[in-house]
């Protein structure tokens, strides 16, 4: 399997999650963009800095809701195993340390990966003249190594605790995605991805010293909507929690989407996106207005919107049995904007 950062760390989830659907975005295109710009921000020269799942736009911090005796356990992205109470994401890690301006603001499920992200305020010039974006940490897991390929290189490094670590070197030319991998004591892996301004020695001290303060963590992210019922045979292909969607942002905004497929075809067929009333983007990136098939409502200060993207060529549309958009949005309660009011137990 050839797992190149260039494909990255999708390529072992993909292969172990084959029937698994995609998530909304081009995750190869995505990540080829992401990848152009930064070479292109650095041979202006400025620091570029683009997120290896940020970028791909799946779009926190855990906070309120159940207490730790009470969360279950989390779900795997398509696994099809909706059963009651069940919460897609997890915390993935705790952080004994991160660089100033750093903090926990998304959580991601998909491809059967987890991974959280830690972000600055925006500050890093982006290819758009006059945008910035935020530098990035990214902590992944995964139950297997992602073994370096040609022209991939490796330096081993000490990572706490960890029988097994080192950094694997692009091997292109840019030290553009440089990144550290170690094994934990139960055997499982961690991959860490900065996207910052820093290279070189310098950013292998930074990898190492965060790797150092890091502690697995499995506990149910806390989410703003609970569903009283997923229609028969969707599958949960992502999810995500931006939390907040922009750091430094006041007032802060959040945004949780959820990605199903019908657990046959690689296409979605309806997503849940939910964001604060007047936020921008309701949609989750859908552009233009709603479509016939969609349907939103506002509760408790948040919009909740039903995107039924079944494309009519792939097979019956889950929505169907439930009556469509309109229907499954009648099943979704909202806890409002009040972290403390949400809940682990997402699905019933």
């Amino acid at each position: 399997m050839n797992q190149h950062l260039k494909t990255s760390l999708e390529e072992l989830a993909d292969a172990e999650y084959a029937d698994a659907p995609p998530t909304t975005v081009d995750i190869g295109r995505a990540r080829a963009d992401g990848r152009r710009r930064i070479a292109t921000a650095r041979l202006a020269p400025i620091g570029g800095g683009l997120a290896l799942v940020a970028a791909c736009a799946l779009v926190a911090n855990g906070l309120g809701g159940t207490s730790p005796a009470e969360r279950p356990a989390t779900m795997s992205a398509g696994s099809g195993d909706l059963t009651a109470g069940t919460d897609p994401l997890s915390e993935v890690a705790s952080f004994g340390y991160v660089p100033d301006g750093y903090q926990v603001a998304t959580h991601v499920l998909g491809s059967g990966l987890t991974t959280v992200i830690l972000q600055t305020k925006p500050m890093l010039p982006s290819q758009k003249p006059g945008d910035l974006i935020p530098a990035e940490l990214q902590l992944s897991s995964s139950a297997t190594e992602l073994k370096p390929v040609p022209p991939e290189t490796t330096t081993e490094v000490k990572v706490k605790g960890s029988p097994k670590a080192y950094i694997v070197h692009d091997g292109d030319g840019t030290e553009i995605a440089d990144r550290l991998q170690w094994q934990t004591a139960s055997g499982s892996w961690f991959t860490l991805v900065a996207f910052n301004k820093i290279h070189g020695a310098q950013l292998q001290a930074m990898l190492v010293k965060v790797a150092d303060s890091v502690t697995a963590n499995g506990s149910a992210v806390p989410l703003p909507i609970h569903i009283d019922g997923v229609p028969k045979g969707a599958t949960l292909g992502a999810a995500s929690l931006a939390d907040p969607i922009v750091v430094g942002q006041n007032p802060p905004a959040a945004r949780t989407t959820l990605d199903f497929g019908d657990g046959k075809s690689r296409f979605i067929s309806f997503s849940i996106v939910v964001m604060p009333v007047g936020s921008t983007d309701p949609q989750g990136g859908k552009s233009g207005p709603p479509a016939s098939t969609d349907a939103c409502k506002d509760s408790k200060g948040l919009r909740i919107c039903v995107l039924d993207s079944h494309d009519g060529a792939s097979g019956v549309d889950p929505l169907e049995s439930v009556g469509g958009a309109k229907g499954l949005l009648d099943q979704i309660t909202s806890l409002g904007t009040d972290r403390s009011n949400w809940t682990t137990h997402v699905l019933n």
